[in-house]
């Protein structure tokens, strides 16, 4: 922790400070109370259905209405602060409907000529309603927005997440087209995202509440896993940007996860709410120290060819034997002028069981075979054993290391005064140990796992203020200004899966001393955005500038015991961007923008004894990163677009400064360029099966070539020590396809993703492009399925309180192959983590005993399928065959 730093003692006194102003605001005028109970709308004319989507997103309301209705009709803009009703009867107006709104805060829209006409009756003769939900608070984005959004965009809602969860929160994003988090099964309760195949170094903008919180944990041999950290429980909403943007930094993407608002909590018409959630989950084991796993495999040519099964982990519980739990309460209050929120979340874990059915360890006698090891050492076996599965783990084992326990705190408060200003403060806790395993222990699928006797910790504090001021009726100023601060802590078992180092009694230390890093990140941001109406079209300006500071160290005697290896150094970037969108007519949009970046690292470390440590010293660059689009609306509710962008991405402090098993940094790199295009068409029809159904598909193509792509390779310090360098590959190429579709009928929902890589390719200076990695590049284990499709059905019945569905996911081959050892004599420093294609299965019920208390019943892996996950850094299988029962009450 950076506690003893005066930057830290100053951001800190500025949040706390800015909190205890937060009651000074009390004293508003009665004609500022009057002006606060409006809500601030920025909705432009469209179709009536993506205007009352809009509507509802914005205002934190439930609206019910048949989808016939709003076929066929637009509606005008509305921007500026109004009443609920009042901003409803602007967007029905000259449409004959008619709205009302019940005391649990339910809007109804129906015809006013014939509401019979518009929607089926039932038999006690009340109309049969489409039901369209959508939860308030920031960003307030729908599961519709992404087909009426010209962009390769993708949101997964809080009810997604509920029901599709998963046992790690990586497994959020499975089914999302061209998205994937890696490290699932060993990433101490973590996310790492993936975009398209790219991954890692600060490429994808991953962010909660606006703040980063990211750490790099080297994986000794197996390169670095990314981790941020967010507890599920606490998650609003999920949106996806695939590609890069102007207001962004992250050139192959942005990931922003919003938390729980007081309006997700305090239902329309109260006050007061609270949420309380608990659950317990199957399938999994107490951890028992020492204990080993799989198969002793033989060692040499020598030994006895035979596979000796460990005694332990065969005792898998019973399918419906509880094995972990977790619970959740949060308290909030919200009236027109405040918003108050409090949460606290804890779940245990034990070692998951790995599934049944696939190509788990079932080892056989292969006969004589010649075997080379990764120094090109070579010996004929008179009888070899192989493993004949993917990993060395049996069907239904316990998987070990895999244990976590997490808690999590939540707190947020919200001031509204004059004028359309408002002040956030927030702040969000999470703390877990987890069986968090060195990844080069298990690089094969012959290694043999072993229980830790210790977990590694992650501590994060993150702190936030946002403020914004859009006066009532002003087109020129929607103002905001954001600051955040996360604090990182991440430690880790001071043996580093074996290696020779001192004991920690040497320093005075316990035997149960933990090494690791701390990090602390600080960013600020401000930004405006106006709209202009000229003779030529419709203007949208959006600008602002922004400024982020990154610190990273080894936490206390962890060089001394581990070496040289966790970066120490800092980061500084500064930005600034504007973007435009220009309507010049009805049916044709021309959007631009400009990003100007700027960064500096400096290395902390002093120069090491060895020559491969030597410190890097000060980088600094900066330069223009350009992008355009068009997008054309032919017919309604039809959106063509495409999109060009030309991106720079500044050196991360893990490819800047010296540290690291395997990166050594005595090189200059130059910053990466991606040069991006994007095309899409987005689609909804009304009434295509029956006269109140509703479907709507998103289609896109993307082909991006990275410019001086940032890879480790192999070379030799000025002094001639063989080393890895980070260096620039000439470029590094990734296309394909991505499918989204939805479809809605009298309760029932279908909704199909999809993406399918024409190619991915990666392309030294001196040897030309290859559908393959190199054998020493981080993106070895970074390359995504060649295809993916999803498919999520689900049924509404009993008056929509039982909701029964589904999700089918399958996962194709590697999109790449791998490259081999490129030098004599060399290790393979990364090692090539192998899965083959699988299929899951997810199921789900949830039923509503009353309007406050719903349960909620899934298995996970309904077919107890034995897989690796991609992307993994480890070879590990996932969990197999799971189920988890909630109740969650809301009052």
């Amino acid at each position: 922790m950076f506690s003893a730093t005066g930057q830290t003692r100053v951001l800190k006194a500025l949040l706390v400070a800015s909190s205890a102003m937060a009651p000074l605001y009390g004293a508003v005028s009665a004609k500022a109370q009057t002006a606060v109970q409006a809500t601030v709308f920025d909705i432009p004319a469209q179709p009536l259905r993506a205007s009352l989507n809009a509507f509802a997103s914005q205002a934190g309301l439930r609206i019910a209405y048949p989808a016939a209705l709003a076929s066929g009709r637009t509606a005008p803009a509305l921007r500026g602060a109004y009443g609920n009703a009042e901003a409803l009867r602007a967007l029905l107006s000259g449409t004959g409907l008619s709205f009302s709104i019940s005391p649990s805060g339910t809007v109804t829209i129906a015809d006013r000529v014939s509401s019979a006409h518009d929607g089926p009756v039932s038999a006690d003769g009340s109309m049969v309603l489409d039901v369209i939900e959508v939860t308030g608070g920031l960003g307030g984005t729908s599961v519709y927005a992404p087909y009426e959004t010209p962009a390769a965009t993708a949101h997964i809602d809080e009810s997604t997440i509920e029901k599709y969860r998963g046992s790690d929160p990586a497994d959020i994003f499975r089914g999302t087209p061209g998205v994937t988090s890696a490290n699932a099964r060993n990433g101490a309760g973590s996310i790492d995202m993936n975009i398209r195949g790219v991954q890692g170094m600060g490429r994808v903008a991953t962010t909660v509440d606006g703040a980063m919180n990211g750490v790099e944990v080297q994986q000794d041999y197996q390169g670095y896993s990314n981790r941020t950290f967010v507890d599920p429980d606490f998650l609003g909403g999920i949106d996806i940007t695939r590609g890069s943007d102007a207001a962004s930094n992250g050139v192959a993407g942005t990931v922003a996860m919003r938390t729980i608002d007081a309006t997700d909590i305090v239902e329309e018409g109260k006050r007061f709410g609270f949420r309380v959630k608990g659950g317990f989950g199957t399938n999994s084991s107490k951890p028992t120290p020492g204990a080993v796993g799989g198969y002793q495999l033989p060692g040499s040519r020598w030994s006895a060819p035979v596979a000796i099964p460990s005694p332990d982990g065969m005792d898998r519980p019973a399918l419906l034997e509880p094995t972990n739990g977790y619970g959740s309460a949060v308290a909030a209050y919200h009236d027109e002028t405040y918003d108050f929120l409090l949460g606290y979340a804890y779940r245990k874990r034990g070692n998951y069981h790995a599934g049944e059915n696939g190509p788990a360890a079932r080892p056989y006698l292969a006969g004589p075979k010649r075997i080379c090891n990764s120094w090109d050492w070579c010996e004929d076996w008179p009888e070899y054993v192989e493993v004949g599965g993917i990993a060395n783990f049996r069907p239904g084992e316990e998987v070990l290391n895999t244990e976590l326990e997490t808690r999590s705190a939540i707190a947020k408060g919200t001031i509204r005064f004059g004028d359309g200003q408002s002040m956030k403060l927030g702040y969000t806790g999470f703390r877990s140990e987890a069986g968090d395993q060195i990844a080069w222990r298990m690089q094969t699928d012959r290694d043999r796992p072993i229980q830790r006797d210790q977990t590694s910790g992650t501590s994060v504090d993150t702190y936030t203020a946002r403020y914004r001021w859009q006066p009532e009726g002003s087109d020129l100023i929607d103002f905001t200004a954001n600051a955040w601060l996360s604090d990182m802590e991440f430690r880790q078992p001071w043996s580093r899966g074996g290696r020779m180092v001192p004991n920690p009694p040497q320093f005075g230390l316990p035997m149960d001393f933990r090494t690791g890093s701390d990090v602390f990140m600080w960013g600020i941001d401000v930004g405006n955005k106006s709209r202009l109406s000229t003779q030529y079209g419709d203007v949208t300006l959006d600008y602002g500038l922004s400024y982020t500071d990154q610190r990273t160290a080894p936490s206390a005697y962890t060089t001394e015991l581990t070496g040289p290896y966790v970066p120490h150094g800092n980061k500084k970037e500064f930005a600034a961007f504007v973007k435009a969108d220009w309507k010049p007519l009805d049916w044709l949009t021309v959007d631009g923008g400009l990003r100007y970046s700027y960064y500096k690292t400096e290395d902390d470390r002093p120069d090491a004894p060895s020559a491969r440590y030597k410190n890097a010293g000060t980088r600094s660059d900066g330069g223009l990163s350009p992008s355009i689009g068009l997008t054309f609306e032919p017919f309604e509710n039809t959106q063509i677009y495409g999109r060009y962008s030309y991106a720079l991405r500044s050196p991360s402090i893990i490819e800047s400064v010296s540290g690291g098993l395997i990166v050594s940094t005595v090189a200059n790199i130059e910053s990466e360029r991606a040069s991006n295009w994007d095309f899409g068409i987005n689609h909804t029809r009304e009434g295509v099966f029956s006269a109140n159904d509703r479907a709507m598909v998103k289609l896109g193509y993307f082909d991006w070539t990275i410019n001086n792509y940032v890879s480790p390779q192999e070379g030799r310090t000025p002094e001639g020590y063989w080393t890895s360098l980070m260096v620039n590959l000439d470029k590094a190429k990734f296309s394909g396809i991505e499918l989204s579709g939805r479809y809605e009928n009298a309760g029932f929902a279908a909704e199909l993703s999809a993406n399918y890589y024409t190619n991915v390719e990666f392309c030294p200076k001196d040897t030309g492009c290859a559908n393959k990695t190199l054998y020493q590049d981080l993106a070895t284990n970074q390359v995504p399925p060649e295809y993916m499709i999803s498919l999520s059905l689900s049924q509404k019945l009993l008056e929509e309180r039982l909701t029964l569905g589904g999700r089918v996911t399958h996962m194709g081959p590697r999109a790449a192959g791998h490259s081999k050892i490129g030098i004599t004599g060399a290790g393979q420093l990364i090692s090539l983590i192998k899965w083959e294609p699988f299929t899951l299965v997810d199921v789900f019920a949830e039923y509503k005993f009353t309007d406050n208390l719903t349960g909620t019943f899934r298995v996970e892996n309904l077919t107890d399928a034995f897989y690796v996950d991609p992307l993994g850094t480890m070879q590990r299988p996932g969990p197999g065959r799971t189920f988890y029962a909630s109740m969650t009450a809301k009052f």
